[in-house]
């Protein structure tokens, strides 16, 4: 049978919808809407395609006019159950292993490591692809006028094309009210919407799939399983709904004929939220097809746009030329031809993932957010705790997206169990301890046998300090409360965990994530005790079990002792022979003097141990940049991302700009704005990073300034008298982007701050709002704190200065408004 014929027989056969009027479709006009990414032609790859998400679901738009299809995603199909992976000769040997360290042997600490660490088996789970929603268009395939976009704006997605005559658009949203991703199809001729659907496990025939079938004469499930004995089941469906026309399914096909407009609407479940994931499929399709799809748009650009539109950012105007070219077009030119609006689109594209792909009851982003392809995928798409998690929420603080870090809260709760029972099982010590990976189930064994990154004890310690994060930045004691257990865990593994070496409290054993050095011997090791990063993250992670105790009120002395004279043996921070922070416990040679992993400067960014109070780490922390950089490194996005942040922390306003330019420039897929993962599909946490690291140019809130007498002096965490955060103004604003302003970014003690600047990147004037009533004081650029370098002094409205520091007090809601004196 020809295919008109079968389209014709469907006609007669299905089910007659209600005829419409003709739709109006107006072309895109995509070059004169700024928050646009958009393109003349379709993806040619996975990471060229469009990501959408609700936090739960996502899928990937490639925008074909006749024949798409959609990667799509639920965040909780992954490949198997809970494993138990810990080493059961681990506890009997780390005692040899620790002695080997110590005695200066890692190659044979090393050596037994691979047999006695390593977990078996060496992984956690992965994340896995749901498969692909097939949409295949029944007409010409000659097309012309063809256009496609992501609208940050309203979170949507969409294809606008001519053919035969016909004018025709897809819209593409995925919906966190109704938790679909629903997609508009329409054309500007009456009756001439005609197309099938059909989803698919994989292009193989082996796909775990256990079945594929229609249900009533306008959907299509299917389901199955992860390969695993201990499977997750899953189950995703689509249902199409038209406006004239007829809707007919045939085998595990729905076909949509002659309608004016029609609408698809896609979910899936698994069992690891529901016990029957079909019928929960079937559920939320039946409550969709009750609404409008005008309705659901609505209530999703509502929800979006709640979010989204807290921050506001303009550095700059882009000619018309400029705005005239696609965003691949404008990309490529990035290096040469600086575009002020396309730098404030990729920042604002990284907010919009984390809105697509964290929300409350949801997981957190993984390596590639909530979107993969792949059966096996690069690294798993796990979650890597020994940077790439941790920077996907760093740009939740600043740029006012802070109730969307549920999701890895809820992590750390399901974390919390598996590290104590790892902690004891691998160590026999107390508290919570995870090594560099972890998965859906809290996995916290040791991950991989590479010798780079498995001997590695303080992911778990690092992922709590997010919660010390959240509360500095809203004041929500409530939340740190509820998650002191899991601070104080952390805080007591390592206190257990830590051996005596040259009177100082190192972990043993441990690495440097992913980096090596040389012995002097020749031969290059990884493993070690006391790496700088350990050191820099047991000091804060100390800090803030000691702070949150106090502003908790919790009255347990033993703790705050043991943790006091714990912190007071960690190893300082001290300066190597290249004028940089040493990065192991010894002044080693590394081996790649530009390595991609910037742990030595953790104290630096995200932490608050490296600060412009004291000159000699400050300016060693600056070495460590300047020698990396000029070595190759910031190599990779997540890299280059986190080196955006350093250099802002150093008031390197030039060195910020340029990274920002090298991120999208060189570690950026051009259609897409998805950060590069060279050798495989992208990742998501360089995106992360870069918004994060653009937000510390304009204002940084990390340190404290001690109230316990009228002196201006530095505060630090843990230090017991008061203090109140510092609020620097355009510490690091570059100069190319002068003339401008953001609106709406959060910094610590709850204040929202809006900042206006001129064509010389002066201030001209700035307002904090306080959220919560509390005091912080203010300041303008990188003046060192109770220093008079000859730093411009401030005014506040309300009288006070001018001066250099100028403290706020007021109650919440207060306004102060903030000038340049004089």
């Amino acid at each position: 049978m020809s295919s008109h014929m079968m389209w014709k027989n469907l006609l007669m056969l299905g089910i007659l919808c209600r005829t419409g009027l003709s739709v109006d479709i107006s072309p895109p006009d995509s070059a004169s809407k700024p928050l646009r990414a958009w393109a003349t032609k379709s993806a040619s790859s996975y990471s060229d395609a469009y990501m959408i998400g609700n936090g739960r679901v996502g899928a990937a738009v490639f925008g074909s006019a006749q024949s798409e299809n959609l990667n799509v995603n639920e965040d909780s199909f992954w490949s198997g159950g809970p494993l138990s992976r810990v080493n059961q000769d681990a506890l009997e040997y780390m005692p040899q292993m620790q002695s080997l360290v110590a005695d200066g042997d890692p190659v044979e600490a090393a050596n037994l490591g691979q047999y006695a660490y390593v977990a078996n088996p060496v992984s956690t789970r992965h994340f896995d692809t749901m498969g692909v929603l097939q949409i295949r268009m029944n007409h010409s395939n000659t097309v012309s006028d063809y256009e496609r976009w992501l609208d940050l704006t309203d979170g949507t997605s969409g294809i606008y094309y001519t053919a035969s005559g016909v004018t025709y658009t897809r819209e593409y949203i995925a919906s966190s009210p109704a938790d679909v991703i629903a997609i508009r199809v329409a054309a500007s001729k009456p009756g001439a919407v005609s197309f099938n659907i059909h989803l698919n496990k994989g292009d193989s025939l082996n796909r775990f799939e256990d079945y594929s079938e229609r249900v009533g004469s306008d959907t299509t499930v299917m389901g199955g399983g992860s390969a695993s004995a201990q499977s997750i089941g899953f189950s995703s469906g689509a249902r199409v709904v038209s406006n004239g026309g007829t809707v007919k399914a045939i085998g595990d096909h729905v076909f949509c004929d002659g309608a004016d407009e029609a609408w698809i609407y896609f979910t899936a479940w698994t069992t690891f939220r529901k016990e029957d994931p079909r019928e929960a499929v079937l559920s939320t399709l039946d409550a969709v097809s009750e609404q409008k799809y005008d309705d659901i748009r609505e209530a999703h650009v509502e929800d979006y746009q709640e979010l989204m539109s807290r921050v506001d950012l303009n550095i700059g105007a882009s000619s018309s030329d400029q705005k005239a070219r696609t965003t691949e077009d404008r990309m490529s030119r990035l290096e040469d031809e600086f575009d002020p609006e396309l730098v404030v689109l990729n920042f604002q594209f990284g907010r919009y993932l984390l809105i697509a792909s964290s929300r409350n009851n949801t997981l957190p982003p993984n390596l590639q957010g909530i979107w993969n392809k792949d059966m096996d995928p690069q690294w798993g798409s796990k979650y890597t705790v020994n940077i790439n998690l941790e920077m996907n929420y760093w740009p939740s603080y600043a740029t006012n997206l802070v109730d969307l870090n549920g999701p890895l809260f809820d992590l750390i709760d399901t974390m919390l169990e598996s590290g104590k029972a790892t902690a004891k099982k691998m160590y026999d010590t107390r508290g919570a301890v995870c090594h560099h990976n972890t998965d859906l189930w809290g996995d916290t064994a040791p991950q991989d046998n590479y010798e780079g990154s498995t001997w590695w004890p303080s992911g778990f310690a690092w992922m709590v300090t997010h919660i010390w994060d959240y509360y500095e930045f809203t004041g929500d004691t409530d939340v740190l409360k509820q998650h002191f257990t899991a601070l104080q865990e952390a805080a007591l593994f390592y206190i257990d965990f830590m051996t005596e070496y040259n009177g100082w409290k190192v972990t043993n054993p441990s690495i440097s994530p992913e980096n090596s050095y040389r012995l002097p011997n020749g031969e290059t090791a990884a493993i070690t005790l006391g790496p700088t990063m350990d050191n820099s993250i047991a000091w804060t992670l100390f800090g803030i079990v000691l702070d949150a105790q106090r502003i908790l009120g919790i009255d347990d002395d033993d703790l705050a002792e043991e943790v006091s004279q714990t912190r007071a043996k960690l190893p300082p921070l001290r300066t190597n022979s290249n004028g940089g922070i040493m990065e192991w416990i010894e002044d080693y040679e590394e081996t790649e003097p530009g390595h991609r992993h910037w742990s030595p400067l953790f104290g630096l960014y995200p932490g608050n141990q490296i600060t412009v109070s004291n000159k000699t780490t400050f300016d060693a922390a600056k070495g460590t940049i300047r020698r990396r950089l000029e070595s190759g490194g910031g190599d990779t996005g997540w890299s280059r991302a986190w080196a955006i942040a350093l250099a802002a922390r150093t008031f390197d306003a030039d060195e910020a700009g340029d990274s920002v330019v090298h991120l999208l420039s060189k570690l950026t897929h051009y259609p897409s704005l998805l950060d590069v993962n060279a050798g495989s599909v992208f990742q998501v946490d360089g995106n992360f990073g870069g918004t994060a690291g653009m937000a510390e140019t304009f204002v940084q809130s990390h340190e404290y300034v001690s109230t316990a007498s009228d002196e201006l002096t530095p505060a630090y965490l843990g230090d017991e008298e008061d203090k109140v955060p510092l609020i620097r103004l355009l510490p690091a604003l570059p100069s190319q982007w002068a003339s401008g302003h953001v609106k709406g970014l959060l910094a610590r003690g709850g204040f929202e701050v809006d900042v206006f600047w001129d064509g010389e990147a002066n201030l001209v004037n700035a307002t904090l709002t306080s959220l919560k009533g509390n005091s912080a004081y203010v300041t303008l650029g990188g003046t060192p704190i109770g220093g008079d370098d000859g730093g411009e002094e401030i005014e506040v409205s309300d009288g006070d200065g001018p001066a250099q520091f100028i403290l706020l007090e007021g109650k919440k809601g207060s306004e102060f408004v903030i000038t340049r004196a004089g």
